[in-house]
């Protein structure tokens, strides 16, 4: 039951929720005021998207009792930024939010604040583009945008860092503080980003859909540290210690290259110019580069998904290869999760007691439980869904593999886990990030920036 006008801007009393008979949240109670900023921590699966629809009055839970002091739906930064895209233009999709009556005293124009809002995030090059278009990490920046010629209250971000690189990410949070200085409101953040800790009001931590602590972050942190939830060396008394590696190695046979490929975007923009490249069998290569810069599309080109306009793709006879697009859920097609892993080593030729074999690797591999086993692959959390697409690749054992921010929407733990299950294969691999995992860049036998459409190889 929902109810409008209590006191509290959101209470949420006994809040259950329950999908397909999985039982996602039970038994929350949670009093939030204007002003605070709360953050929702758990592990892939915990519920924190649930949550966070629910206290948005996007999803009407199971059981319980929520009370607004405003009418919902309030606005809420999905996980998914295709999801909440409905216009033609980035000008327009910012627009659909500004032509709402604006509660900030004052208020400027539609027109002026959409021009704000598209030179605040970097997207006026973008303006007359189709939002679909964008890189992950641009339409990240324009569900920002839109969001921010709102005047509503409440702002309930579902990790709004995934695929920013630290620049974007970096404005972003400098539009989160102007934000709340306008006005006492109320900010809700899924964030995976330890430094949000330092400034946050609050935790709310969840584990298996239960409501575990919530209070002031270093209590929670230090009552409740487990090693799926982010590492803040500040709420800690001395730094872990460092765990010794061992670095990868490779062979000097070229599987892969390129020669001058060239690359224009629709309307004219070039992408890639004259990129060359080699890679080598059994290598582990790190590729950063900012939101836009092209990494996405130069996976899809060495994964053969794609063609260049001009150029040049040498590929060893017989070599397999996979990709990890950034939104797995988009690939999926099978009815379970064990169907989805089992799909591809099947078409290889395996069957009966190695093909279970293979999926029982992959999902150990990826800290997959078994009971999710027979469940659809869309149910799943996003962190879930992100490692069943690892997983079914993985189960492929392929020669490279080709990876676009893997470990986005994992958990700390399961991302370690899977990083240290991915190097200790035999298969190579490109892994593609604007932000990856500091602690893993000395383990890569190369690392390249893509910049002006061209690879730019850092030293050791």
């Amino acid at each position: 039951m929902i109810r409008v006008g209590d006191e509290h801007l959101i209470e949420a009393r006994g809040i259950g929720l329950s999908r397909g008979g999985h039982p996602l949240l039970a038994d929350i109670n949670l009093k939030l005021k204007r002003g605070e900023h709360w953050l929702i921590w758990g592990s892939s699966g915990a519920g924190k998207t649930s949550l966070a629809r629910i206290l948005a009055g996007l999803t009407e839970p199971s059981e319980g009792n929520m009370s607004f002091a405003s009418s919902p739906p309030h606005a809420m930064l999905f996980q998914d930024p295709d999801s909440q895209l409905a216009a033609a233009t980035v000008r327009d999709e910012i627009s659909l939010g500004a032509r709402e009556p604006s509660e900030l005293p004052g208020a400027a124009s539609v027109r002026a604040r959409v021009d704000e809002a598209l030179r605040r995030f970097n997207l006026l090059k973008f303006a007359h583009r189709n939002p679909h278009s964008l890189s992950g990490g641009e339409k990240r920046r324009l569900g920002l945008a839109a969001l921010s010629v709102l005047g509503g209250e409440i702002l309930i971000l579902d990790e709004p860092e995934l695929h920013l690189d630290e620049s974007s990410w970096a404005e972003c949070l400098g539009f989160l503080d102007e934000w709340r200085t306008q006005s006492p409101r109320l900010l809700l953040e899924i964030s995976r980003d330890p430094a949000r800790a330092l400034v946050a009001d609050g935790i709310i931590l969840l584990r298996q859909g239960r409501l575990v602590a919530a209070g002031p972050p270093r209590e929670v942190y230090q009552s409740n540290f487990s090693p799926d939830l982010p590492r803040v060396q500040e709420f800690e008394e001395q730094a872990a210690p460092q765990k010794t590696v061992t670095l990868p190695t490779s062979t000097t046979e070229v599987i892969l290259s390129t020669q001058d490929l060239h690359l224009t975007l629709p309307g004219g923009q070039p992408l890639l110019s004259g990129l060359n490249l080699e890679l080598h069998r059994g290598e582990r290569v790190l590729l950063r580069g900012e939101n836009g810069s092209g990494k996405s599309t130069l996976l899809l080109l060495l994964a053969d998904l794609a063609d260049p306009d001009s150029g040049k793709i040498e590929r060893s006879p017989g070599l397999v290869t996979a990709l990890a697009l950034q939104d797995p859920e988009r690939t999926f097609f099978a009815e379970t999760v064990e169907d989805e892993i089992a799909f591809a080593p099947s078409r290889q030729g395996l069957t009966g007691d190695a093909l279970t074999g293979r999926v029982n690797e992959a999902m150990a591999a990826l800290g997959l439980p078994d009971n999710l086993r027979d469940r659809d692959p869309i149910s799943l959390s996003a962190g879930e869904m992100r490692r069943l697409a690892m997983a079914s690749l993985m189960a492929q054992a392929p020669d490279f593999l080709f990876l676009d921010e893997p470990t986005s929407g994992m958990d700390p733990e399961n991302a370690r886990v899977f990083a240290e299950n991915l190097f200790a294969s035999k298969s190579g691999f490109l892994w593609a990030d604007c932000r990856p995992p500091a602690e893993l860049e000395s383990r890569f036998d190369r690392r390249y920036t893509l910049s002006g459409g061209k690879l730019a190889e850092v030293s050791s």
